[in-house]
């Protein structure tokens, strides 16, 4: 063969393209079998079945690179091919899916021995009514002859050009449907569980940041609902208008959510006045966007401002994150850390869609992955905001019923806390005992020595009741220089005993005020519940006239109200 001859054919391989080996039925493909088609982008989409299909036979059509076929966003129409062998002698049955819910137009057209024999058309412009609820893609039934056949698929949209294809058996299929239940249902009932829990919380303590949550995930769960497919299947079968306008519109509620819900809780309108203008004004302008787009009927404009305010939406999330945190902020670091695993799923998602790297079911999936992450990080930081407002709650009401010096209850604290025990005593007949102890001439104390060192025996007053009361007694600083014990299921024999043996203590207890040694010492009064008590005011005044008498006989005692003892 002359030369030229052999360079002109090579010249017509390069431009009239490629085909495919035919796909046997008989391997295990159920799996994207992206890399059997070959395509044809028709832009214009002025081709119909059978001029695509002449072109196919031309050789004008191109091999498939990766598995999953990616055209990226922006009004794609393309003409797939993939060519079926069927070596085995009967007629086989399969089922073409083709795994993506949002495509508008999706054309499948069968053809035998160059004449067409089938044809499905649907998509999302059409009602879902009739099709397969358990698969949100759209899935050919092929009735497959021995030999070979050719399926022309036909798709466009102005959203993402994704076309994940599927060849599968009923057995395959059925498995694939079911998981696919099983992992969307396990992802919606996590998210729909901390949906409950934080719209609960809210109504329980009234935190705003719990409600707006709740919303955040909910539209979150509505938008993957809807971009999955599956609010078409089970919500508005019939609304394709809806339909075609509620993804983008969804976009928008998700972020405009997120925005209120990250102002609220890094608290960036009292921190950080331009994040928050910058925040409120992107949602207004995105809105207004969105009903322009609405009113001129252009949805690719609504997809285009969605996605662009899903970029803004990301930035200022991460922004107000990064600069709390470097404010100080504890709930920031969770709040960020959480926001950076949405944003990393988000972005692989992305770039999978918009063809920038190979796509995959998990990649495409790796948004919601990411915000599952993102909730359960971000429910924990509320979880540590409440866990730090209880810590700080009781830190106050501690210090609210502590005695600054003494490190015992203060007169509040007692007459709170004395209740359980009165009512006890009351109800089942349990004798409680009252002891009331004044530290002896302790005005001479401050007077001699300096306050200071009052303040230390005061100090030192209360580690030894500390260290001698029961688990079940109540200490507290009644005022002053005087003390007061509250013990339950204790008789005034009883607690006369525990005060004299803590009258010992102190009596052994040596204090050095520089260089000499000071001896301390106390006066008691004990007096136990009996029918005439209304309250424990009246409990705690016979307490006192014990303690009065023990004064009066010369201090350095212990005296009961009922029966005197007296302790040199």
């Amino acid at each position: 063969m002359p030369l030229y001859r052999i360079l002109l054919f090579l010249l017509l391989l390069v431009v009239t393209g490629t085909t495919s080996a035919a796909l046997s039925i008989t391997d295990e493909v159920s799996r994207p079998v992206g890399r059997a088609v070959v395509y044809h982008l028709d832009l214009q989409q002025q081709l119909n079945a059978q001029q695509a299909y002449q072109l196919w036979q031309q050789g004008r059509f191109v091999a498939a690179e990766q598995s999953t076929l990616t055209f990226g966003i922006g009004g794609s129409s393309v003409w797939m091919l993939l060519e079926l062998d069927n070596p085995t002698g009967l007629t086989q049955f399969r089922h073409l899916l083709l795994d993506a819910s949002w495509i508008d137009e999706v054309h499948y057209h069968v053809f035998r021995d160059g004449v067409e024999v089938d044809r499905w058309i649907t998509g999302d412009n059409y009602p879902f009514t009739g099709r397969n609820r358990l698969q949100t893609g759209f899935v050919k039934s092929l009735e497959l002859r021995p030999g070979l056949s050719q399926v022309l698929i036909f798709a466009a949209t102005p959203d993402a050009m994704v076309v994940p294809l599927r060849l599968m058996d009923d057995a395959e299929l059925m498995e694939f449907s079911l998981r696919r239940v099983f992992t969307y249902g396990l992802g919606y009932g996590f998210l729909l569980a901390l949906i409950l829990y934080n719209t609960a919380i809210y109504f329980g303590i009234r935190d705003r940041r719990h409600l707006l949550y709740a919303l955040y995930l909910s539209i979150f769960t509505l938008t993957n609902f809807s971009y999955t497919g599956h609010g078409f299947a089970w919500l508005w079968p019939d609304a394709v208008e809806w339909q075609r306008w509620a993804q983008p519109l969804l976009m928008i509620g998700f972020g405009c959510a997120g925005l209120l819900f990250a102002t609220v809780f890094l608290d960036i309108r009292r921190h950080w006045w331009l994040a928050y203008r910058l925040s409120r004004g992107s949602m207004v302008l995105v809105l207004l966007l969105y009903f322009l787009s609405l009113m001129l009927q252009n949805q690719s404009l609504a997809l285009l401002v969605a996605f662009v305010f899903m970029v803004v939406f990301t930035l200022l999330m991460l922004m107000m994150g990064v600069y709390q945190v470097r404010q100080g902020s504890i709930s920031a670091r969770f709040y960020l850390a959480a926001v950076s695993f949405g944003t990393l799923g988000t972005l692989l998602t992305t770039l999978s869609t918009w063809g920038a790297v190979p796509s995959n079911e998990w990649l495409f999936r790796a948004a919601e992955l990411g915000m599952l992450v993102e909730a359960t990080l971000l429910a924990l930081a509320l979880a540590s905001r409440i866990r730090r407002a209880q810590q700080k709650q009781y830190q106050a009401e501690l210090e609210a019923n502590t005695d600054s010096l003494t490190q015992l209850n203060n007169r509040r604290a007692l007459y709170q806390r004395a209740e359980v025990f009165w009512g006890l005593s009351h109800r089942r007949q349990l004798p409680l005992s009252v002891v009331v102890l004044d530290i002896d001439h302790f005005k001479n104390f401050n007077d001699t020595y300096g306050h200071a060192f009052g303040d230390e025996v005061l100090k030192k007053l209360a580690q030894c009741i500390r260290e001698n009361i029961r688990e079940q007694d109540l200490a507290a600083r009644w005022g002053g220089e005087e003390f007061i014990l509250l013990m339950p299921n204790t008789t005034v024999d009883q607690a006369v005993n525990f005060a004299e043996r803590l009258l010992q203590v102190l009596r052994k207890t040596l204090m050095e005020y520089e260089g000499a040694q000071v001896r301390i010492t106390a006066s008691f009064g004990v007096a136990q519940v009996n029918q005439q008590d209304n309250n424990l005011d009246d409990l705690i005044q016979r307490a006192d006239q014990a303690l009065y008498r023990a004064k009066n006989e010369g201090r350095n005692r212990v005296c009961s109200y009922d029966l005197s003892v007296l302790t040199e």
